[in-house]
């Protein structure tokens, strides 16, 4: 079993913990409806440190992540960040990843709990390059601001006039230099914030008391699975793998249609051209709460026109949502269509609406 390398903080916090994918994560610090206000009304921190991560270093990494990912990585200078997805030559989701340039290295933050897959799917394409790739899981910290008041914590702790559209804000305390990237997958403001091992612990722990003076709070997992399924942000395993494309995950910010070959772009673009996406991922809000393990099947009165591959309990709001691929007919803005979700037992009412992220 693994645990975070902040993990003794997260028990001294009264932390309760889950097993997801062999990461012991927190769940819940104190209770799950105080954690779901936190980033409506405040904002709030999340641990995300066991996401897999991946440092390329070389003369040719950057020319080779731009021939292999979605984005247009030409114009990546140091201290910038951009996601993109790396996909298959059939234009299907592998990885959805935000890339950090550093200063003498490419750090990707891998949507998934596991940099071994993204590194065997970037080694494949090393022949001759000047290229070397390594796992970099454990000497970083990876955190996630969420909140409408993130915006002004930032600028507190940077003492910048930072801008709701800056991507990405260089921090120093004590000599150290760490970046609070912008997030745009979510509803409120949110930012990711990267600090190194060897110094993070220190600066993590001002960080922590500068997050109790302006009001903050700590999230755990089940609160951020509510956040991420209202906003239609997709995760791995459940809405990004090789089952779908990017049109499909409405990951189009992360996909450039001007720069120069890459792998998966011609049915990438060709999927644009010629209108031939075949379903779309949409917000679900079901009158009962599921059970039973998912995916499971949607229906509009006998057809079926979609899967459900997300889902979690809202408490706060007192209501069931998920995230759900639907047929391209029925995925309409603005209309929310009634539709069933099939369990084991029975058929729950449930609406479908748009994400207000994405495409």
């Amino acid at each position: 079993m693994k645990k975070l390398i902040l993990h003794d903080f997260h028990e001294r916090q009264g932390a309760r913990f889950k097993t997801v994918n062999n990461w012991l994560i927190p769940a819940v610090y104190v209770k799950l409806a105080l954690e779901l206000e936190a980033p409506h009304s405040k904002f709030a921190l999340l641990d995300r440190s066991y996401l897999g991560k991946v440092i390329l270093r070389g003369r040719d990494a950057l020319d080779l992540l731009n021939r292999i990912s979605t984005n247009d990585m030409s114009e990546l200078i140091v201290g910038t960040v951009c996601d993109t997805v790396f996909t298959t030559p059939k234009g299907r989701i592998v990885d959805y990843c935000r890339v950090l340039h550093l200063e003498d290295s490419l750090l990707i933050v891998s949507s998934y709990m596991d940099a071994a897959h993204l590194i065997d799917w970037i080694s494949r394409f090393i022949i001759l390059d000047d290229v070397e790739i390594e796992d970099a899981t454990g000497r970083f910290l990876w955190l996630t601001l969420i909140g409408p008041d993130s915006l002004r914590f930032v600028r507190s702790i940077s003492h910048k006039r930072v801008v709701q559209d800056d991507e990405q804000i260089w921090i120093e305390h004590r000599g150290v230099l760490f970046p609070a990237l912008l997030n745009e997958n979510f509803l409120v403001n949110a930012y990711n914030i990267c600090l190194p091992v060897d110094t993070g612990e220190i600066i993590f722990g001002w960080l922590f008391q500068q997050l109790l003076n302006n009001g903050g709070t700590l999230m755990g997992d089940e609160a951020f699975q509510v956040i991420r399924i209202e906003s239609g942000m997709p995760d791995w395993g459940t809405e990004l793998n090789e089952n779908h494309n990017p049109h499909e995950a409405r990951l189009l910010k992360a996909v450039s249609f001007t720069k120069e070959c890459y792998t998966g772009q011609e049915v990438i673009a060709r999927l644009d051209t010629y209108d031939k996406v075949q379903r779309y991922l949409m917000i679900i809000e079901m009158d009962d709460r599921v059970d039973g393990q998912l995916p499971l099947d949607i229906y509009l009165e006998n057809d079926k026109i979609g899967t459900l591959t997300s889902y979690a309990d809202d408490p706060l709001r007192k209501r069931h949502i998920g995230l759900a691929y639907i047929n391209k007919q029925y995925a309409i803005e603005d209309y929310n269509l009634q539709v069933e979700v099939q369990t084991a037992q029975k058929r729950i009412p449930s609406v479908l609406r748009k994400p207000s992220t994405g495409i």
